[in-house]
């Protein structure tokens, strides 16, 4: 019996993390300056007290400040001169923060479910408690460092942890570089918004390497997405309901991911050119911009795909839970009638 509790705790668990709730809600404690948050094309200046919504842009000019709070007390610092877009267009509920230029500090307890994103054009960092900064070039580079805690963090090449007094480099179109102590982020941010300014069209190369690995990505995706739904046709049993559910788990936050990156390099291309507004420069980086628009279309096919291969699951969950839950009141009641036929064997022996 104890066995069984524990294959229905390990599905609970699944279940919630394909079916969650929907997102945490945030509001703006504090801030100092002079900052607007724009909704629906519309800016205004920042309050305190004031509720964020998915899609709303925070915007902090030279010397400015705000402090974003949780619902659950964990909190990101919005600091002077930075960008950042709440919640993502493509994906339900969400209350990721990306950053398109500038940076944050963030400071996580410990969750006792879900994760907290926080997304550049290179990265995805996934929090569950801990202190970090985060900070993206004019260009789209990103550079992560953990002050306490640890960190996953992905990219469109690959996935790792950071660890406690280390940084992470993020250029476009390249590796990760982790380095073991933590970087000064106004000096990083200058130097990387100085190598812009010196070579503005190597840099639309590199959003265009983002843009053709993120597509890389897709291709493989879909074919992940293909076979999966086969798989889940055929769950029969509560061990195919496990292995399913975290396959499907892992592919959501894949497909996920891949979008909160493009959204982010996108959202970067586009700020940067406002300061190329036209010139030739400007038209290099709208290409880029319709470039990372097409592989988005895969994208959200994907993420379609996915959703309508976790109904599928859903459906498989509820059948085999049903059997599950019925089995398990055969069992009870079986083994409570062998006592009463015990009970009553006895009391005739007597």
């Amino acid at each position: 019996m104890e066995i069984l509790n524990k294959n229905l705790l390990v599905l609970s668990v699944l279940f919630l993390i394909l079916f969650p709730a929907a997102g945490f809600s945030m509001k703006i404690s504090f801030f100092l300056g002079q900052a607007t948050v724009t909704r629906d094309g519309k800016s205004t200046a920042v309050k305190s007290g004031d509720l964020i919504k998915d899609g709303d842009v925070i915007k902090t000019a030279k010397g400015a400040i705000v402090e974003v709070l949780y619902d659950d007390s964990s909190k990101i610092t919005i600091q002077e001169n930075t960008i950042v877009q709440i919640g993502s267009k493509n994906i339900r509920s969400s209350s990721d923060v990306t950053i398109i230029a500038g940076s944050i500090n963030g400071k996580f307890g410990k969750l006792k479910k879900g994760v907290h994103r926080i997304n550049t054009p290179t990265t995805v960092c996934s929090v569950r408690g801990t202190e970090f900064g985060v900070s993206v070039s004019k260009g789209g580079d990103s550079m992560v460092s953990l002050k306490e805690g640890s960190l996953d963090i992905d990219n469109p090449y690959r996935e790792l942890q950071l660890k406690e007094g280390q940084s992470i480099e993020a250029e476009l179109g390249e590796n990760p570089d982790v380095k073991n102590k933590i970087l000064n982020s106004d000096e990083w941010e200058d130097d990387r918004n100085q190598d812009v300014a010196e070579d503005i069209d190597e840099r639309a190369g590199k959003y265009s390497e983002q843009f053709d690995q993120l597509e890389a990505n897709n291709e493989k995706t879909q074919s992940e997405v293909i076979e999966l739904s086969e798989r889940t046709k055929k769950i029969a049993t509560k061990d195919d309901l496990e292995t399913s559910g975290m396959e499907i788990a892992a592919a959501e936050e894949d497909i996920e991911h891949d979008i909160l990156m493009n959204e982010a390099s996108k959202l970067s291309a586009e700020n940067l050119m406002q300061d190329y507004e036209g010139s030739e420069h400007y038209t290099e980086l709208e290409k880029m911009t319709q470039k990372g628009d097409a592989v988005m279309e895969q994208q959200k096919k994907n993420y379609q795909a996915i959703q309508k291969v976790k109904q599928e699951y859903k459906k498989a969950y509820d059948r085999i839970m049903k059997k599950y839950k019925d089995d398990k009141s055969r069992i009870f009641k079986n083994l409570d009638d062998y006592k009463k036929s015990m009970h009553q064997t006895n009391e005739d022996n007597q």
